[in-house]
């Protein structure tokens, strides 16, 4: 399974659209989860007939100018079911077609707050307490990081969120998935790509 986390800080200009378009051509992807949409869902409904024609998708609009969630595939491969979702992330359990492989995806987009961020790993962690299957896949963009070497410039220790974050990824027996190169990562307020491997 291919699946690409794009926080993509708006999608309502051609220009993006068209990079999105680029990038689908380019990565195939069987998943693509998008924070940062910054439209409705009609809109979003219109940029992906053209890009990703016959997808799926489950959509958080945004909130006037910011925020928006959204999560497509491609259903020929992938099957998505049980799907929750609010403003901070979308939450599905996931089917891999012709294959027993089960598991469950997360896309979020955490708020900036400190407590904020607390009750948001704390409700995740609660809704998969008692998930049906061991594989969980979450994505997106939580605004922490575990290293400092995830980042450029600013603070040069960690703080109490990062903390709360590396707790989080224990706690839920996750994997934190280091990027190996500067094509697929977020970096100085643009907007890029991450790719996660290969299942």
């Amino acid at each position: 399974m291919k699946l690409i986390s794009w926080n993509i800080r708006g999608l309502n200009s051609p220009g993006k659209g068209q990079l999105m378009n680029n990038m689908l051509q380019q990565e195939k992807p069987q998943i693509l989860i998008l924070e940062e949409t910054k439209c409705n869902s009609t809109t979003l409904d219109q940029i992906l007939a053209k890009a990703w024609p016959g997808s799926k998708e489950v959509v958080v609009e945004a909130m006037g100018a910011s925020g928006g969630l959204a999560i497509v595939w491609d259903d020929r491969d992938i099957t998505l079911t049980n799907i929750h979702a609010s403003k901070n992330f979308i939450q599905a359990k996931f089917h891999l077609t012709r294959t027993n492989v089960d598991g469950h995806l997360t896309n979020v987009y955490f708020p900036q707050e400190v407590t904020k961020k607390v009750d948001t790993l704390n409700t995740l962690t609660h809704i998969n307490s008692e998930r049906s299957h061991a594989l969980w896949i979450t994505g997106g963009d939580f605004n922490m990081i575990t290293r400092l070497e995830e980042k450029r410039g600013g603070r040069i220790k960690l703080d109490c969120e990062s903390m709360h974050f590396k707790n989080y990824i224990h706690n839920n027996g996750l994997i934190d998935i280091e990027f190996n190169n500067g094509v697929y990562t977020w970096n100085n307020k643009h907007a890029s790509v991450r790719q996660i491997p290969d299942l």
